[in-house]
């Protein structure tokens, strides 16, 4: 189908044939034109043909049909582009349009002349034909049939004339710049607006990722959404308005700073922790210390607390300048909370906000990700440190043989890496002590005991599930599902409120009601709440509101991501495949460009920008499936049927209030217990794709972080088996250095160093093993046995006695089990140059 010229031209065209001319002429469509941000965009259909008249000659017709489209190969055909390789030379270009005819006709020549034949136009159209930038005209669009009549005129001049009147106006693509920075379409949709508002808000994008969406194009979904809230009463469904939305999210920002801290330690305790750093007095810089030693980052907003002699609820002007401050001069970091009384004013006693201790991650100055970014994933969080600083074992031998007995370390369960974290051990520990569906006491430890694992046996081996590094909250409104193995939908809302039931009294109840109703009170906010968030900018400029990027490099790039087929490359013919899209790291990972969003060849429509649905299959991805293996034997079981599950959504459901005591103690292991609207994903075994808005942000990479660049992802021959961050100490202190300065700008993450197991805090006869340097140590041999096959076993460590044993923590050690960096290899038949363009688009997002 073509568009008619003259409608598409038309100044007072009808908007439904204006979107219609655009999208047919996208890229992966009809691409004809460059971006606007690199300067080649020329537009079509005036001059000499006057919209379908005959042409003076060839060379007339090129500059008005054809040299518009030459503007997206202008891209990587260059000197130095990506397609300066001995295969993509053939058809190169200048960086001027000047000599375009001359450069084309040559490259005609060189390529065998013919038309239909020829790979100028094969190579560009031709589904079978390997192209990494994609099909930019399929057989039948207008640049496709330009193209044709052009080099229909070289192949036969004589009969050229009869051709000019042919063809159509090209129409000059959309940009391949262009990032929305995550977020949700409902915070856009409702800028501006109040809590009063009565708009009618969109379809949530993610809701439209269903079986069959998207079917047949280059983006491929099988993460599926499901409805949670389907037979809710009306206030537990999602907002319908943008007032709706608004005063949601009003509330979950509220429930994040003052609602969800626990605990009343005093601030004379916290001012004291020093006393544990081996000091012999407190330091000037304390505040910026306690951040290093444990691990926590300053907060973007005002968190005080206050020092010696201070009233935190009378104002006063502050040592570093800060006028007219109520809580204290003292600044607490993310993931401490100064507690506030019934009439909101500061108490002096200091709490807990447990989720920004992993999600409160932050790069450089706290204004860098600031309050609209909030919700980094942690990847600083020292839980081991907290811990050891808790405990009563602290400087005692027993230290090394048991975990510390501190609070941080148990909902952190098996973590012996700082910046790591295991959500989902913790969500086990809590599911084997409380009952499914009423989540009262009810420790059962039969729920450690599935049968049908990962070889098929007996398994009590899944309750660690393994350390992962934490995602960040800004790309929760891009994924249809949540968790790195898509485990539930994202409208699994009671979830994000499983580590934010208050106080302990709270959580641990006879019956359950004190804990389901903090959910339901607040989970619905919190998720509109992270739903507003978006990712920080690239924060490196070349001068003073300009990004230090190469957008001609980021162009190219941008091409790559949605259209190169990785498995189209000899390198990967014996790989897995993936289960559709076309092969590009968009079928994965999502359209983010403003060309390939609008293009329907890639999404059904433009509302699924940036939405990652793509369950890779262990063999496809290859990446550590340790947390896979011993996570789903249990959750994929049963989840379905427990509280988390909405089961009370589904007929014959019986709530707790309405069972007898007995069997609302024995009923939690029934196979006859009623399945829910939300169940676990059982469809696909394998991980999630993640979205990539500022993906620059959250260093180090992979579901377990241990690959601490882009770079190193994309080309697996840099990564290390042992490999650490770049430190800061100061005396004691130590912890990984957060500033921009340990950031790799052109690897995009952190900077690290390689080391050998000989190299490695601790004694060399544990660390190594002296059969085989690279592999596991003998301790980790048998940890690694243990954890495999012994439920919690992996809480314990097999004692170092070196004094120094504890900064293994800083380590990154891959020989661990669900430590592994293998995966994504399928990138290695991308060339330097592809991966340098690739990275340098992945800023822009």
């Amino acid at each position: 189908m073509k568009p008619n010229s003259s409608r598409c031209h038309t100044a007072k065209a009808h908007p439904a044939w204006l979107l219609l001319c655009v999208l047919i002429s996208a890229c992966g469509g009809n691409y004809s034109g460059g971006s606007s941000e690199s300067g080649n965009s020329n537009s079509g259909g005036s001059g000499g043909s006057g919209g379908g008249g005959q042409f003076a000659d060839s060379r007339q017709f090129f500059s008005e049909r054809v040299a518009p489209s030459l503007n997206f190969c202008r891209n990587c055909h260059v000197d130095g582009g990506v397609a300066d390789t001995p295969e993509g030379s053939r058809f190169k270009l200048s960086a001027s349009a000047v000599d375009d005819y001359e450069k084309l006709n040559a490259s005609w020549i060189a390529l065998g002349k013919g038309v239909e034949s020829n790979k100028l136009l094969i190579e560009a159209s031709v589904p079978a034909e390997p192209h990494s930038g994609g099909k930019p005209w399929p057989v039948g669009s207008v640049p496709y049939e330009n193209m044709k009549i052009l080099l229909q005129c070289w192949d036969n001049p004589s009969a050229c004339a009869a051709l000019l009147g042919n063809g159509g106006d090209p129409v000059t693509g959309l940009p391949l710049l262009g990032s929305k920075r995550g977020g949700h379409l409902w915070e856009s949709f409702c800028a501006g607006k109040d809590e009063n508002d009565a708009t009618p808000l969109p379809a949530d994008p993610r809701s439209l990722v269903r079986p069959g969406a998207n079917e047949g194009r280059a983006v491929f979904y099988n993460a599926f959404w499901q409805d949670c809230h389907a037979n809710a009463p009306e206030a537990e469904k999602q907002a319908k308005t943008c007032g709706e939305y608004i005063k949601r999210r009003e509330r979950g920002r509220h429930f994040i700073l003052d609602e969800l801290p626990v605990g009343n330690s005093s601030a004379a305790s916290h001012r004291d922790s020093w006393r544990k750093w081996g000091l012999s007095a407190r330091p000037d810089n304390f505040d910026e210390l306690y951040t290093l030693r444990y691990g926590l980052n300053e907060a973007p907003f005002h968190n005080p607390y206050p020092l010696q002699g201070e009233d935190p609820k009378v104002a006063r002007d502050c040592p570093d300048g800060r006028t007219n401050v109520l809580g204290g001069c003292g600044r607490l970091p993310l993931g401490l909370r100064q507690r506030k009384d019934a009439q909101g004013k500061w108490t002096g006693q200091i709490g807990s906000a447990a989720c920004l201790l992993c999600h409160g991650g932050q790069i450089g100055e706290p204004t860098l990700i600031g309050t609209e970014s909030l919700g980094s994933g942690n990847n600083n969080y020292d839980v081991i440190m907290a811990a050891r600083d808790g405990s009563p074992f602290i400087n005692t031998p027993v230290e090394t043989v048991l975990p510390p007995f501190d609070i941080n370390y148990v909902f952190n369960i098996g973590v012996k890496q700082r910046g790591q974290n295991n959500a989902v051990g913790a969500f086990e520990f809590l599911n084997t002590l409380l009952d499914v569906d009423s989540l009262g006491i009810n420790p059962n430890p039969l729920k450690t005991i599935t049968t049908g694992g990962a070889q098929g046996v007996l398994d009590v081996s899944h309750p660690l599930a393994h350390t992962q590094d934490t995602p960040a909250w800004w790309n929760m409104g891009s994924r249809p599902r949540k968790f790195f193995d898509a485990g539930v939908s994202n409208d699994s809302t009671r979830i994000i409120m499983a580590a934010g039931p208050g106080e302990l009294q709270t959580l641990f109840t006879y019956d359950g009601v004190p804990y389901r109703s903090r959910i339901e009170e607040w989970d619905q906010d919190l998720e509109a709440y992270f739903l507003s968030l978006r990712s920080p900018p690239w924060p490196f400029e070349k001068s003073p509101g300009v990004p230090d990027i190469d957008t001609t490099l980021a162009e190219q790039g941008a091409i790559l991501f949605h259209s190169k087929n990785l498995w189209a490359e000899t390198g990967n013919a014996n790989r897995p495949k993936p289960m559709g899209g076309n092969g590009s790291c968009a079928s994965c990972h999502g359209a983010y460009s403003p060309r390939y969003v609008n293009d329907p060849a890639y999404l059904e429509t433009p509302a699924l920008e940036g939405v990652a649905g793509h369950i890779s299959p262990l063999a496809v991805i290859g990446t550590d499936r340790a947390r896979s293996d011993m996570l789903t034997p249990t959750l994929r079981a049963g989840w379905d049927s427990t509280y988390w599950g909405y089961p009370e959504g589904t007929p014959g459901y019986v709530a707790p209030e309405d069972k007898d005591p007995i069997t609302e103690a024995l009923d939690d292991m029934s196979p006859l217990r009623q399945p829910g609207l939300c169940g676990w994903q059982k469809d696909v075994i394998g991980y999630q794709a993640p979205p990539l808005y500022g993906v620059w942000a959250t260093a180090p990479y992979f579901h377990n972080g241990s690959v601490p660049t882009v770079e190193a992802v994309l080309d697996s021959s840099k990564r290390h088996t042992i490999w650490q961050r770049k430190l800061r100490s100061e005396g004691t202190v130590k912890g990984f250095d957060q500033r921009l300065s340990a950031y790799d700008k052109s690897a995009m993450g952190w900077q690290h160093t390689a080391m050998t197991c000989q190299q490695m805090p601790g004694t060399q006869q544990i660390n190594c093993n002296p059969a085989d340097d690279k592999g596991p140590s003998t301790q980790q041999l048998v940890q690694n046995f243990l954890n495999r096959t012994l439920s919690w076993a992996g809480l314990l460590t097999i004692p170092d006695p070196a004094a120094n044993s504890i900064d293994k923590r800083l380590v990154y050690d891959s020989r661990i089990l669900g430590n592994d960096d293998a995966g994504h290899e399928f990138t290695d038949v991308l060339t330097e140059a592809e991966r340098k363009a690739l990275i340098e688009y992945l800023k822009t997002l």
